[in-house]
């Protein structure tokens, strides 16, 4: 049985779960009908887990436990920010906290050395989408967000973004699409299923 204490130092977390429990092991529990033991299988995959374990996440978040859910998109998220390469991912957070700053094009600057040093690695675009994004270089962050979608077609936080800049371009039609694929992938974007609303009434008000 999946047991552990989070005892909030996530490092000696990881050396407990890797000593106990393989990745097969976790997917298998995130399957629970045991919403304890399915929150649990989320957040040690969180911690641990690899692109392996990420069709079974995806599947996890339309689990019928919020608690699943939500710790299933932070797992997918924790992942997908894990290239493979410790000075990408430092290069990548580095980027973030730049992004956090406000720091935009320095931002873009990062993670651009990102994509360039791993140019497969679709965080990096992501990230650059997003600060792209900030300083209204809209076409850039389209780009950026086919190119994230492209390297990792559930990515629903690409298409998310992908649908605010149509937003901003004034594009109705085309946000709403890429609203909707995130939603078929992440139906726990409460903020997207309403920003859909809010465009069709005011495409039926036009």
């Amino acid at each position: 049985k999946l047991m552990f204490k989070n005892s909030g130092d996530d490092e000696k977390l990881k050396q407990l779960l890797n000593a106990n429990y393989s990745e097969a092991d976790l997917i298998v529990y995130l399957h629970s009908e045991d919403p304890l033991i399915s929150r649990a299988a989320g957040f040690a995959l969180r911690l641990i887990g690899t692109p392996e374990g990420i069709p079974a996440l995806v599947e996890a978040l339309k689990n019928d436990d919020r608690g699943t859910r939500y710790n299933a998109e932070y797992a997918l998220w924790a992942i997908w920010s894990h290239s493979g390469d410790d000075t990408v991912d430092a290069m990548l957070e580095d980027g973030k906290n730049l992004l956090k700053n406000e720091a935009y094009q320095d931002a873009v600057d990062r993670f651009t050395t990102v994509i360039e040093t791993a140019p497969n690695f679709a965080e990096g675009y992501n990230q650059r989408a997003i600060a792209h994004f900030m300083l209204e270089e809209w076409s850039k962050a389209i780009r950026d967000c086919k190119r994230t979608i492209s390297l990792n077609p559930n990515h629903f936080g690409a298409f998310a973004g992908m649908g605010h800049v149509y937003v901003r371009l004034g594009k109705i039609t085309e946000a709403i699409d890429a609203y909707k694929q995130a939603l078929i992938i992440n139906p726990n974007l409460i903020s997207i299923a309403e920003a859909i609303l809010r465009l069709r009434s005011r495409t039926q008000t036009q």
